[in-house]
């Protein structure tokens, strides 16, 4: 099957470029729609069979839990590091997803999605090793040392010591032997900057350290001043590998056992533990699995919600561009297609917030379908032919559609690089589904009317239009409009202030993880309308293996929630087994490295809009992307909601939403500034809105279909990231068309003054110039 699927994918992209390169338009038509049939059967084949291909995170389907505890009572410094260490030896390529988060002062429980029991046995070594790593030099007089202490007549020098030794022998076997060392290392591994495994120049497998600067510095005159010496290589007090040292050694060390029978997964593993060491020891204390954290009642009706939502978004497609809307639902059926297609390939874990990125690509890719069909119509309505028509409107849409899936490209590559957790699975998805959307909308779709307008069957598409000629003056309804979110804005984000900690949900503040036996099982769904109607503020509630409940409340609540349901269900014998004290998911140094990576997706984003267009169009921009989310914030505080990891999701895509909408609309007054369609920047502003006005409401219309169907069908989670979704998008429609506008007309009238302030000064320059001469 993988030689099948590489195959294929080889296939899709050798007729993709291809398609891109020729012009011969029968060539042009058979090669694209040879590369649409090859990623359909690559994205087939790699589905297949679906229950295995496609894995689901922890709020999806469940996995494995640990629990560890560190050695003694460390600090919360320490146990923080540990977590971190944990999180990055887990997630070290940012596709697990793992929940991490503290238990009591010592313990760390760990979650990992869809974990088998080849790899369970990875993740404990994982886990449990602490990876200390040190360079120690070896005794000159080692072998003669060791014959003279297994004879008895000798004795080790008081500042070394024997450990023990890996080595292989040529059929792969391990070989414990032994080794003279100093006691004191000269270099530690709090050196090291970057380990990886590769393999050296006979094809064994390795393991390279990359140092710091400060480590550089040590690591390089020890080598120098030890030339024809013997360095030790230790790891967790047994030695790895001993080499000579040949020559001075600045920038990197090689780790190869000695006789080169280390395994490739052993160096994968060595070089996850060195890069990421733990200081405290720890013990694996206790190992089960556990059910999905949104309920299976949860996740059956956001499944028929998103059935619900797609089916809607293509009746609408169809009801409103008729033939056309057609073209638009099977380029978004391969759309998706495409999309889980590639998170089967790569092995990305699908969460909640990932769905949060597949829902976003729903309304990009509707976006560029609108854009690329009201371009036709505007060229049928000068009288061209379909074929004319159809290449000039892919053409004139082509601009607006780039830019708007690159200004979400760039936060998302930010957001994997840098980001962690529910950032780098919503930014993964995200990117996935842009990579799918263009496919989908410059491949897809052009080829499906090349092929229609190919043999003159088609000379005209009928649409159906409303708004036809809108003459709205947005800037000046934007002085009154805007008023109302600003009241919106002060009191919602005020209450959010003031009520702060009531409303932080136990992703952000911790609280109580109640674990609860059971004679009687009792559904999730069930557990949770009891618990909260008795006033407590649940987190997950999870099933385990074991035949357990583990309830997570804000602090102070677990009891309340356990007698709740002993007094609703007193047949069902339920019965608290312990209560903890647990940290946040996201933690002090998560959130702020999620704050950060935020903050520099956004200013990618000003960039690229500043590149392309101009600073005032960026500043506007970028404005109301952050109006749209306080604006959602606002509303979900005032309608006392609490925040927790899904509204993250939810908040990522409204910035994504956004900025996709503000960039066609700036697209669309760039085109009329440079083309001079009116006198004043004033009125190209507006003269640009009311052309775009009926895509912005058929667009937002659209995914508020799809958002309603999530939050009339998708139960109490997925409805309050619906919610939240549909306050952002609302927001966003307003500030894309009054707010935005109106600071860009402001923005731009300030240029213009400087420009004019400094051209007078140069007219007057000039003249005095004139003047003297």
């Amino acid at each position: 099957m993988i030689y099948t699927i590489f195959a294929t994918s080889l296939a899709f992209f050798v007729f993709l470029i291809w398609y891109i390169m020729t012009d011969d338009a029968a060539v042009r038509r058979r090669v694209g729609l040879a590369s649409i049939l090859a990623v359909v059967a690559s994205s087939l084949f790699s589905l297949y069979p679906i229950q295995e291909t496609v894995k689901l995170g922890l709020d999806l389907k469940g996995g494995t839990a640990f629990l560890i505890q560190l050695d003694g009572t460390p600090s919360a410094g320490a146990r923080d590091k540990a977590i971190e260490v944990i999180r990055k030896r887990v997630d070290k390529y940012g596709m697990a997803e793992p929940l991490i988060q503290p238990v009591g002062e010592n313990r760390i429980s760990v979650q990992i999605p869809g974990l088998t029991d080849e790899h369970k046995g990875e993740a404990r070594a994982q886990l449990s090793k602490v990876a200390k790593l040190e360079f120690r030099l070896v005794h000159p007089d080692n072998e003669a040392l060791l014959a003279a202490r297994r004879a008895g007549t000798g004795t080790i020098p008081l500042e070394y010591e024997v450990l023990p030794s890996v080595s292989y022998d040529i059929k792969g076997e391990k070989v414990h032997t032994e080794i003279v060392v100093k006691r004191r290392a000269e270099m530690s591994g709090k050196y090291v900057a970057r380990a990886f495994a590769s393999i050296d120049e006979v094809g064994r497998p390795t393991v390279i350290i990359h140092f710091t600067d400060p480590g550089k510095e040590i690591f390089g005159p020890l080598t120098e001043a030890n030339i024809g010496k013997r360095l030790a290589i230790v790891l967790d007090n047994e030695v790895q590998t001993a080499p000579n040292i040949n020559s001075a050694i600045y920038d990197t060390c090689v780790i190869s056992n000695d006789g080169g029978g280390m395994k490739k997964q052993e160096a994968e593993e060595l070089a996850s533990v060195l890069e990421n060491p733990l200081e405290t020891p720890v013990k694996l204390l206790e190992e089960r699995g556990v059910d999905a954290s949104l309920g299976r009642d949860s996740i059956v009706s956001g499944q028929k919600a998103v059935e619900v939502a797609i089916a809607a978004v293509a009746l609408f497609m169809i009801a409103y561009y008729h033939f056309a809307g057609v073209i638009a639902t099977v380029g978004l059926v391969l759309n998706l297609l495409m999309l889980f297609g590639m998170l089967a390939q790569f092995h990305f874990t699908l969460t909640l917030p990932g769905i949060a990125g597949i829902v976003l690509t729903i309304g990009m890719a509707v976006d560029a379908n609108v854009l690329i069909y009201e371009r036709i119509r505007d060229e049928q309505n000068l009288g061209k032919p379909l074929r004319v028509a159809a290449e000039a409107g892919f053409a004139r849409a082509f601009s607006a559609i780039f830019d708007a899936h690159v200004t979400n490209l760039v936060p998302a590559v930010i957001l994997v690089v840098l980001g962690s957790g529910p950032l780098q699975g919503f930014a993964i998805t995200l990117i996935l589904g842009i990579v799918a959307n263009l496919f989908a909308a410059l491949v897809v779709t052009k080829n499906s009317f090349e092929w229609l307008t190919a043999f003159d069957k088609f000379d005209r598409l009928s649409m159906f239009h409303f708004l036809k000629n809108p003459k709205i003056d947005f800037i000046k309804a934007a002085r009154t409009l805007s008023w109302v979110t600003v009241i919106v804005l002060v009191v919602g984000l005020l209450h959010f202030a003031t009520h702060r900690e009531n409303l932080l949900g136990v992703d952000f503040a911790g609280g109580d993880l109640a674990t609860i036996t059971y004679k009687q099982k009792v559904s999730v769904e069930e557990v949770r309308g009891v618990v909260e109607k008795a006033g407590v503020h649940v987190g997950s509630i999870q099933t385990t293996s074991e035949g357990k409940l583990l309830l997570q409340t804000r602090f102070g609540e677990g009891e309340k929630a356990v007698a709740s349901l002993v007094q609703a269900f007193p047949d069902a014998g339920f019965a608290a087994s312990g209560l903890d004290s647990v940290g946040p998911v996201v933690g002090g140094e998560l959130a702020t490295r999620a704050l950060w990576t935020l903050a520099a997706g956004l200013l990618g984003i000003m960039l690229y809009v500043a590149f392309r267009y101009e600073w005032s169009f960026s500043l506007a921009a970028t404005i109301g992307q952050i109006h749209d989310v306080l604006v959602a914030v606002a509303v979900m505080a005032l309608l006392g909601r609490e925040f927790n990891m899904t509204l993250i999701g939810a908040f990522l895509t409204i910035l994504g939403y956004s900025i996709n909408d503000k960039i066609v609309i700036s697209d669309r007054i760039r085109e009329g500034w440079r083309g001079g369609e009116a006198k004043s920047f004033y009125d190209v502003v507006n003269r640009g809105l009311n052309l775009t006005l009926a895509r912005t409401l058929m667009t937002g219309g659209t995914v508020i279909l799809a958002v309603l169907a999530l939050l009339v069908f998708g139960g109490r989670v997925i409805g309050d990231f619906a919610l939240a979704m549909l306050a952002g998008i609302l927001a966003g429609v307003f500030s894309s068309h009054f707010l935005t506008p109106w600071l860009l007309v402001r923005f731009q009238g300030v240029a213009e003054k400087q420009r004019r302030a400094e051209a007078a000064k140069l007219a007057a320059a000039a003249a005095a110039i004139q003047i003297r001469n």
